[in-house]
């Protein structure tokens, strides 16, 4: 049956990326958590959504552009005054359980990869021996194939957009993919359609989706046996998925 991801642990429960976020997450039925790794300037791998941190943290300006000692200091919105976690303590949040790490290797305000940063992350992994319980995911083709060459953990999923999907054609997206070494495509939960799933599975690529934030897109995306998807309502995911197997 298909694989839930929450995403960003959960982003329209608590607060997204947060330590609150994970440590639910970590006790949910779920098989996969999602979340997104920047780059602080010193080198620290810091886990957070946006390459700035004005909308989710009390600070101002590119992630990039501050030490982990700045970015300490910041809190959380929402948190009741939790700081952003490092790549490090997430993975310890989530160590004991079962659940993959799906980790979405960012890039910076240009949309250019950052240098090394999908190693780092991949070497951060191989020291805590969890490496080979998460997934490396980019929007930028780039970043993946990048993570394909420098990295092996379970898998590397591609996401692209619906402008992708339609200019480019599915047919062209799973070429690339092809070529690149690229397993698994992450398509927009609505550009998902049983046709799409098949051409997708025909080409000996695995199929997941993303946005499936309400209970329509969350079971539409059950009936279709995708692989895999991310909701920010996992609790939702989690139910329709459990009546689904009530029903069987």
């Amino acid at each position: 049956m298909t694989d839930i991801a929450s995403h960003r642990g959960g982003a329209l429960l608590w607060p997204e990326n947060s330590r609150i976020a994970f440590e639910n997450t970590a006790t949910l039925p779920v098989e996969q958590v999602e979340f997104d790794v920047h780059p602080s300037r010193d080198g620290k791998l810091v886990v957070i959504h946006d390459d700035t941190l004005e909308r989710t943290s009390d600070g101002s300006g590119p992630v990039a552009a501050q030490d982990w000692s700045a970015l300490s200091k910041l809190v959380l919105k929402g948190t009741g005054g939790q700081r952003m976690l490092l790549l490090d303590e997430v993975m310890e949040i989530f160590r004991p359980t079962p659940i993959v790490l799906r980790i979405e290797i960012k890039c910076g305000p240009d949309r250019v990869s950052y240098p090394g940063h999908a190693a780092r992350v991949a070497e951060a992994l191989k020291q805590a021996k969890m490496l080979e319980r998460s997934v490396f995911t980019s929007f930028q083709l780039g970043t993946v194939v990048e993570a394909v060459a420098q990295a092996r953990p379970m898998t590397h999923v591609w996401l692209v957009t619906p402008p992708v999907q339609i200019d480019v054609c599915l047919a062209n997206v799973i070429a690339t993919a092809k070529a690149a070494g690229i397993p698994m495509l992450g398509l927009r939960q609505n550009m998902l359609s049983a046709d799409v799933v098949s051409t997708v599975r025909a080409a000996g690529l695995g199929i997941g989706g993303w946005a499936c934030n309400d209970g329509a897109a969350i079971e539409r995306l059950l009936a279709l046996k995708v692989d895999v998807f991310t909701t920010d309502r996992p609790d939702l995911a989690i139910a329709a998925r459990a009546r689904l197997r009530s029903a069987a």
